[in-house]
């Protein structure tokens, strides 16, 4: 029994971890190590892990305080950020359970761990697309606008305009006594 639950732990593509009560990694699965770039005898011991950008070590320390002094995590699961071995930061989305003995006293906690960059790469390429359809929205109506705008200045003008050359064809066939007159 304990050969193939590890043999599917080991098969997982989700990141497990477990920690104790006093917050020391005590479990991590080959997915998890593969997620943050470090071995398991790197990890296993570590009360803080060097998975954690340091920017958010004092948060991620008091979260640890918070779940040892017995404060029970989100069921929903909470994103935050982990930093693999290149120092390269990335989101994950972590669910957490308390670890149970069989006394019924919690021990620790069971994390499941979820690199979830690639949906977030994708959400904002499809952020930008949105906003460029916008964009071109915008653009396109402004056109619209233009269009509808000179076909409007452009009967007035038309009409001032053969008003004029009318008033200039009937200007020159006056006589100079004429045009004189006009002027008064």
């Amino acid at each position: 029994l304990f050969r193939s639950r590890k043999a599917m732990e080991d098969s997982l593509v989700t990141g497990l971890r477990a920690r104790s009560a006093d917050g020391r990694i005590s479990y991590v699965n080959p997915a998890f190590c593969r997620m943050v770039g470090f071995s398991a005898e790197e990890l296993l011991g570590a009360t803080v892990p060097p998975y954690w950008p340091p920017e958010m070590l004092e948060l991620y320390t008091r979260r640890q305080a918070e779940r040892q002094a017995g404060d029970t995590p989100p069921r929903e699961g909470h994103e935050t950020l982990f930093m693999r071995r290149s120092g390269e930061r990335f989101p994950v989305l972590i669910f957490e359970a308390p670890l149970v003995d069989s006394r019924g006293r919690r021990s620790g906690w069971m994390s499941t761990v979820l690199d979830v960059s690639a949906q977030r790469r994708i959400e904002e390429l499809s952020r930008q697309q949105q906003d460029k359809l916008q964009a071109a929205a915008r653009l396109a109506t402004m056109g619209e606008m233009a269009t509808l705008l000179s076909h409007e200045l452009n009967q007035p003008l038309a009409a001032v305009a053969s008003y004029c050359g009318a008033w200039a064809s009937r200007a020159s066939r006056c006589s100079p006594r004429q045009r004189r007159r006009a002027r008064r």
